[in-house]
């Protein structure tokens, strides 16, 4: 039975698919009819589209798609001092077609899309409703693609080439007249260190009105000769950060040299204060023999000795010695500050050589200026580490790089195994401190510290002139 059912729904199937593919086929036909009645109809009336397919745009309508055109530079100025309109949305530009330019909005009126900003801007030219070529600079009746401000930058440009043809004209310019320069004004002189009198150095011919008058001292005035240990090459006790058998050094990191140069002018101020005429044999930090002359004669020079140090050392002690002697002081002070390989050593200590013909007035001024010392060091941190007055040849410390000298030759004895030519005025050694001592360093460094030292040595060269006035 089930069979039977099944036989006849396939069988009626079978029909309703024909029958649809009747009528399919009967509308396919028709509409074939129907195509060719329209394109027959068309061609006899002389047109491509049939008045029953589309309808005919209106004269509005026309107009509006002839007049459409991209807004010129001028005409975009215009629309926008307008009030703005909200901007087409990307999609409605990307579709436009002929009835979405039917809106009563133009073109002109200032909105714009997001594509169109990205085109140049095309102007009608000739008739209206005809596209055109985009302004080109300076066409009238429009901005012509000018950027605001380009004419105030035009202006600027211009009155700046202006000026420098000015001045380049001017009589001091480049172009200026070479005769009517005007001839620059002449440095000072420099001081010159040779006697003026001395004709070999200065010339036979040499003018005496055009010699450097060089300070000298008055009449009865005490002559002091100051002299900032090492300088140039030779630092002196250095606290670098490199390792000295102990570890490297801890803060400040200074040089010998640096501290005698700033507590010897410091002297030197107080001293000339009191009326005393002060000499400096190293006024700045490089060495008094800088051009490494054989000084002493000897026949070496720090550049071509066997041992470079000792011979330079010689030649440089030398030149200071010189200094002082042409100066004729009546003292000598030699300002350093201690140094020693135990780090623990500190305080402060003078030293003088006994072996001269005035060893006593040597081991006065020692006397002196070491008592003044002590007294005015015994409320600070250096206050009982003072070290005394001793002579040289007593120190604990190794002599003076010269190798076999007995005495330091700054103050010293002649030395003829050196070429050493002494001093020939009382002089003393002052060491302030031990810059290898940390608490002694940390102490000196600092300026009122020095200050108080200086003032100290100035009572004990005071106390010195009260008993050896000066000659």
């Amino acid at each position: 039975m089930s069979d039977r059912k099944n036989q006849e729904s396939r069988w009626s199937s079978a029909r309703e698919r024909e029958e649809r593919d009747k009528q399919r086929k009967a509308q396919r036909e028709e509409a074939k009819r129907t195509r060719l009645e329209r394109e027959a109809n068309s061609q006899s009336a002389g047109s491509s589209f049939s008045d029953s397919s589309q309808r005919r745009l209106t004269d509005d309508e026309r107009r509006t798609i002839s007049e459409y055109r991209f807004p010129s530079a001028s005409e975009r100025v215009r629309a926008g001092s307008e009030t703005p309109k909200a901007p087409v949305p990307p999609s409605t530009a990307t579709a436009a077609t002929a009835s979405s330019l039917t809106s009563a909005e133009s073109p002109a009126s200032g909105t714009s899309t997001k594509w169109r900003d990205s085109l140049a801007p095309a102007p009608a030219t000739g008739s209206p409703g005809s596209p055109g070529l985009p302004d080109l600079p300076g066409d009238s009746g429009g901005s012509g693609g000018k950027r605001p401000g380009n004419g105030r930058l035009l202006i600027f440009g211009i009155g700046l080439f202006a000026v420098m043809a000015l001045v380049a004209f001017l009589p001091f310019g480049p172009f200026g007249d070479e005769d009517e320069r005007t001839v620059p004004t002449p440095s000072a002189t420099l001081p010159s260190i040779l006697d003026a009198n001395d004709g070999e150095d200065n010339g036979a011919d040499a003018d005496p009105a055009d010699a450097v008058e060089q300070p000298q001292a008055g009449e009865g005035q005490a002559v002091v000769c100051i002299d900032p240990g090492h300088g140039g090459w030779d630092t002196g006790w250095n606290r670098t950060d490199q390792d000295e058998g102990e570890g490297p050094y801890s803060s400040p990191i200074v040089t010998e040299a640096q501290i005698n140069l700033g507590m010897a002018y410091m002297l030197k101020a107080e001293l000339e204060a009191e009326g005393m005429f002060v000499v400096l044999t190293r006024p700045s930090g490089a060495a008094v023999n800088m051009f490494e002359d054989d000084v002493n004669g000897d026949g070496e020079t720090r550049l071509d000795a066997e041992n470079t140090k000792q011979a330079g050392d010689r030649d440089e002690l030398q030149a200071r010695i010189n200094v002082c002697n042409e100066a004729e002081a009546d003292l000598l002070i030699s300002v350093h500050i201690n140094g020693f390989d135990d780090r623990d050593t500190r305080g402060y200590e003078i030293f003088y050589t006994a072996e001269r013909d005035f060893g006593e007035q040597n081991e006065l001024l020692a006397t002196l200026l070491y008592r003044q010392l002590d007294q005015t060091l015994r409320d600070t941190d250096m206050g009982g580490t003072g070290r005394g007055a001793d002579p040289d040849n007593q120190a604990d410390n190794v002599q003076h790089d010269s190798g076999t000298a007995e005495h330091y030759i700054m103050t010293g004895p002649a030395f003829e195994e050196g070429s050493i030519e002494p001093s020939e005025m009382p002089g003393v050694i002052v060491e302030a401190a031990f810059l290898s001592n940390d608490q002694d360093a940390v102490w000196i460094v600092q300026p009122n510290n020095q200050r108080i030292v200086v003032s100290a040595y100035v009572d004990g060269i005071l106390d010195y002139f009260g008993e050896h006035p000066p000659a």
